[in-house]
């Protein structure tokens, strides 16, 4: 390889009189607390006391990538390929020490400090030290503004990161912040004796006079391989990261590098559309394991350079079929009835998802239902084998995750084999048949037994203070409700009521005391009695609370333990539709039973 290993400083290097634009195939700013926290306390904790100033050491940042030309006057900018993580830190601490003078007093610092976050070039143009595709505009706004003249708001997970380092440095270059930092290695009354602008010069000394090694190749091809192997003091590369470089140093140029360029930043927007996002890379994992072979992060580069053919025409494809996937993944952590038309035939699947996303936590179903999206997408599937591979899914986690609590080491195994499996179906009795053997069966025989369940279940409560367990509690009571009404969607105008009043006692707050009714009715009955509260619930029109009120002439404590080991029963056996094999437990039907649910 060619290149000529040089040794620069922060200074020279962003008075070179070059431009460095970090290239869309590298990595978005990704930076957190731990590291840019760790950055701005190395550059404090190297100011030393000299003569009685506070001057700045020497820091080694480590090692850093271009592609260009490191002339006098360079013709054309210069590629970051490594290094942009702490350049881009740094831009944001000048962004921040700028403010900091400006608000001091002091504007002529205030502007030389921006010299280094924006130049001009020979015709007096202004021009961006620091170019990042990525985060434009909101980089160029929020950091390279030093006016701030357009008020802007982070839209994706990069942007954030570049808000919340912008507002650490903020906080910690406060005075009172500063000289607390300081007075730990310089003790209380030498501090005191510097004041703010001379400590944050100092602060921006130091940083300037940051050494590093720096690289210069001369093409992109001998860059990427130094990037493949290069682990430099920033973040270490992520697997992410090598395969987007792999597939951009392939797709690089004219219209396939656009369209490159096009179908990752389109991926990364619709990851980050929705009221949770997700990370590229945890997003990647689950399509990879979903579709071709499941491993861990260490060794999915390799498994993606053995499994996908180094061809212009293969990229293409696999990018294509990744904004597919990314678009059905969206649907799956944000699921909304506008996805699908507002057609009520899919009114359960929308809840159906948001529960195994919001109420159970869970996210690798994420990995089967990429799969089944894909076969539903083919026409592969049966709208009835659909819905039951997603409401098995729904049923067990209930039962396994939020009531038992039991580990889940396994499952990904179980989702990664049938979804692979179900991809390879090229008909609808294939995929019938994968769903009952590769899904139902593995997750049958991990279900917890109806003793485990209905202990769990009896723990159940629901108060109106934020406990973590009142979603669980909460989906239970709905669920009970859609089965006694014969129903699938929850109700709309629903809340849970407490019989004995929730002021009680803790009894009171155990599911066997819970029930739903409807919001304005249970603001109606308020903390009445149980006779007092009953002409209430007469005038509710849900199944279930006209058939406890029927058989429950009175209420009282002492009933609440036995009524939650009959809604246990009720639901191991009719909703989750599994045998009680411990042979204690009533028929869930009976219309006989000491207390009715």
């Amino acid at each position: 390889m060619n290149f000529k290993p040089d040794e620069k400083n922060i200074r020279s290097l962003l008075k070179s009189s070059c431009q460095f634009i970090i290239p869309r195939f590298q990595r978005e700013y990704s930076w957190d607390k731990k590291n840019y926290q760790e950055f701005f306390e190395d550059m404090i904790n190297n100011l030393v006391v000299d003569e009685g100033n506070i001057k700045d050491d020497q820091y080694f940042l480590g090692t850093m990538l271009f592609v260009g030309n490191f002339t006098e006057k360079p013709d054309k900018p210069i590629e970051v390929v490594d290094g942009q993580q702490r350049l881009t830190t740094i831009t944001i601490l000048f962004s921040v020490l700028s403010d900091r003078f400006r608000e001091l007093g002091e504007d002529t610092l205030s502007k030389q400090l921006f010299n280094y976050i924006m130049t001009t070039d020979d015709d007096g143009n202004e021009v961006r030290v620091l170019q990042s595709k990525s985060s434009y505009p909101y980089f160029v706004y929020y950091i390279q503004d030093r006016e701030k003249t357009i008020n802007t708001s982070p839209n994706t997970e990069e942007e954030n990161c570049i808000k919340e380092t912008y507002e650490y440095f903020l906080q910690q270059t406060s005075e009172n912040a500063l000289k607390k930092l300081l007075k730990k290695r310089m003790g209380d009354d030498t501090v005191q004796s510097f004041s703010h602008i001379e400590i944050l010069k100092a602060l921006r000394d130091q940083v300037l006079g940051c050494t590093f090694i720096s690289i210069a190749a001369a093409d992109k091809d001998q860059a990427n391989k130094i990037f493949a192997i290069l682990n430099a003091k920033g973040k270490r590369l992520a697997y992410i990261d090598l395969i987007k470089n792999k597939i951009f140093e392939e797709l690089k140029d004219g219209v396939d590098g656009t369209f490159a360029e096009e179908s990752w930043d389109e991926i990364k927007k619709l990851l980050n559309s929705g009221a949770e996002t997700v990370g590229m890379a945890t997003f990647f994992r689950h399509y990879w394991i979903s579709k071709y072979k499941r491993c861990n992060a260490s060794v999915l580069y390799d498994s993606f350079n053995k499994t996908i053919a180094k061809k212009k025409d293969k990229y293409k494809e696999f990018l294509r079929d990744l904004v597919n996937n990314a678009k059905n993944y969206v649907k799956i952590i944000n699921p909304s009835r506008e996805d699908y038309n507002n057609r009520k035939e899919y009114f359960w699947l929308v809840q159906s998802l948001s529960i195994m996303n919001k109420t159970f936590n869970v996210v690798q179903t994420r990995i089967a239902l990429l799969a089944l999206y894909d076969v539903k997408e083919r026409k592969l599937i049966s709208t009835a084998q659909f819905k039951k591979a997603i409401i098995t899914m729904e049923n067990f986690h209930f039962a396994f995750t939020a009531i038992c609590s039991m580990r889940t080491n396994n499952l990904e195994a179980i989702y990664s084999r049938f979804a692979i499996d179900l991809r390879k179906c090229t008909n609808k009795q294939e995929t019938s048949k994968v769903i009952e053997e590769k899904l139902i069966t593995p997750l049958e025989k991990l279900y917890p037994k109806y003793n485990l369940f209905k202990a769990g279940f009896g723990e159940l409560i629901y108060s109106k203070k934020d406990l973590p367990i009142n979603v669980k509690t909460k989906y239970a009571v709905y669920k009970l409700n859609c089965y006694f009404g014969g129903k699938e969607i929850f109700e709309d105008d629903g809340s849970i009521e407490h019989i004995v009043s929730e002021t009680a006692g803790e009894t009171a707050l155990n599911i066997g005391n819970l029930i739903l009714l409807e919001q304005g009715l249970n603001r109606e009955a308020g903390e009445k009695d149980y006779l007092d509260k009953l002409c209430y619930y007469k005038k509710s029109k849900y199944d279930w609370l006209q058939k406890f009120v029927k058989e429950n002439a009175a209420w009282s404590e002492e009933k609440i333990r036995d009524r939650a080991e009959k809604l246990a029963d009720i639901y191991y056996k009719n909703i989750l539709e599994r045998t009680v094999l411990e042979g204690k437990a009533q028929s869930a039907n009976s219309e006989s039973s000491v207390i009715t649910p």
